[in-house]
């Protein structure tokens, strides 16, 4: 399967609803205020958000549309935006120019995916890198032992601490362990943060605090993890979790799973952080780099 198949294939929830009720709207055979009434529904439904819903609908009044009308044109419109909205938001987040060693640290709330999302991530860079996975979620069991049992996997080197112990403790030993070591990657899971708990994001500071100690922070890249079937409530974790610690990049999962995909746009206007990955289904190879002609298109269900 191509890439943009994949993508086609994992917003197929979100094109469903977009594209099938757009083309429904417009079966009257003209754009009158009832029609867009219609799609400015639509739009919304998905998540896309009220400012970038109008501005779409505004761009089809503002279009000479042929009669009859080319339904496939005005997809092509909407898409061919949302593009323009998502293309600044594209960077790669496994840069074989990277100085070593590279730190990714992952946060996010409780389920979000960050644990899948490391295994899974491990399958993207180069085998002959040299990566060192850190349990930093030291309260509970199930979720180390979930990363171990990735890293013997995917046969990397796995760093874990007592139970109960400072999670901060722990990122440093690893730190100080990869440097000695030589390690190319250090990825760090943490405990599933809530992103309004004062108490826990103060602990994510700590442990970017000791990183820093021991990693330069040109090389620390910190990666906030959203679950897709989220929709809307995506932006208010970015907005607290960016309060508390600068987040580099985002990293989009379970897009597959949801009809909302309409939300990652509104994330791209409202916040100037790199979307760099989405997860597109369940395989351990369904993480993809993010793309976004690929995204709008599949959004939409136009064939590229």
């Amino acid at each position: 399967m191509n890439f943009f198949n994949k993508f086609k294939l994992g917003l197929n929830k979100t094109s469903s609803l977009l594209s099938a009720n757009i083309l429904d709207a417009l079966s009257s055979k003209k754009i009158d205020t009832k029609t867009l009434d219609k799609i400015e529904s639509i739009l919304l439904s998905c998540d896309i958000g009220v400012n970038i819903t109008e501005h779409l609908i505004n761009k089809i009044k503002s279009t000479k549309i042929s009669d009859p009308i080319d339904f496939k044109h005005i997809l092509k419109i909407l898409s061919e935006e949302l593009e323009l909205i998502l293309k600044p938001r594209e960077k790669i987040l496994i840069n074989n120019d990277d100085k070593k060693p590279n730190l990714l640290l992952f946060v996010g709330v409780n389920g979000s995916g960050k644990t899948t999302t490391i295994g899974k991530l491990i399958n993207i860079i180069p085998k002959d890198k040299k990566i060192l996975i850190v349990a930093c979620d030291t309260f509970r069991a199930a979720a180390i032992e979930q990363l171990k049992e990735w890293s013997i996997k995917e046969n990397v080197d796995f760093f874990q601490g007592s139970l109960n112990q400072d999670p901060a403790s722990v990122a440093y030993k690893a730190c100080v362990k990869a440097k000695k070591e030589e390690y190319d990657y250090i990825i760090i899971d943490t405990a599933g943060r809530l992103s309004n708990n004062a108490n826990l994001l103060n602990q994510l500071v700590k442990i970017k605090s000791v990183i820093k100690k021991n990693i330069n922070e040109e090389c620390i890249k910190t990666i906030l993890i959203l679950d897709g079937t989220n929709g809307s409530n995506m932006l208010s974790q970015v907005d607290l979790f960016g309060k508390s610690i600068d987040i580099s990049g985002l990293i989009i999962t379970k897009i597959d799973g949801t009809a909302k995909g309409g939300a990652i746009i509104s994330i791209a206007k409202k916040f100037e952080i790199p979307i760099h990955l989405v997860g597109l289904g369940e395989k351990k190879d369904d993480l993809h780099n993010f793309n976004a002609k690929n995204y709008a298109e599949s959004m939409l269900g136009i064939e590229s």
